[in-house]
């Protein structure tokens, strides 16, 4: 992934998540590893970070820290 930072639109804000879409159409979702259920740190595909939390794209399956995704105005 080249982006330094993914801006998300139309933001939903679940129970403990957010979701959104980026500009390409790319679906995000917020996560965190459950290390009690066996789940295992991600890393982030634009500074190579381990990851306990942070958003996966549900269309590619990229993970990036808290720290390059942005949220933008909501797209009409």
């Amino acid at each position: 992934m080249s982006a330094e930072t993914i801006t998300l639109y139309d933001v939903e804000r679940g129970i403990g998540r957010a979701s959104g879409t980026d500009e390409r159409g790319n679906i995000w979702i917020e996560f965190g590893v459950d290390t009690f259920a066996d789940e295992f740190p991600g890393e982030c595909s634009i500074c190579g970070a381990e990851l306990m939390e942070g958003f996966t794209c549900l269309d590619g399956g990229e993970e990036v820290c808290r720290a390059h995704v942005q949220y933008g105005e909501d797209l009409a």
